[in-house]
């Protein structure tokens, strides 16, 4: 269920806050769990990147194509596909 504060909710928040830090994201666990939560960024003094909201908001679509596809075999495709979802709009969308 994706109740508040739920497995899922919580998977959600703390793996895409813990992924995107190991990738250098420079947003705060408030910050990753606002934007699950209302879909925008809140109010910070300090300057955001633009790539690390993007691949935030990504990485929660990502997450949920895992759990529908849960069932299936993972292939070359399939992680493709999610690299693809990932990295969708960002600066590095453009580069092979």
């Amino acid at each position: 269920m994706k109740l508040k504060g739920g497995i899922y909710h919580r998977t959600q928040i703390d793996l895409t806050y813990n992924s995107n830090k190991i990738e250098g994201s420079r947003l705060s666990h408030d910050q990753t769990r606002y934007i699950f939560e209302t879909n925008t960024i809140g109010a910070s003094k300090e300057s955001v990147n633009v790539d690390d909201i993007i691949e935030t908001s990504n990485h929660f679509r990502c997450i949920d194509f895992i759990i529908e596809r849960a069932n299936n075999k993972l292939t070359e495709s399939i992680i493709k596909e999610l690299h693809f979802l990932l990295k969708s709009g960002t600066s590095d969308s453009g580069k092979d």
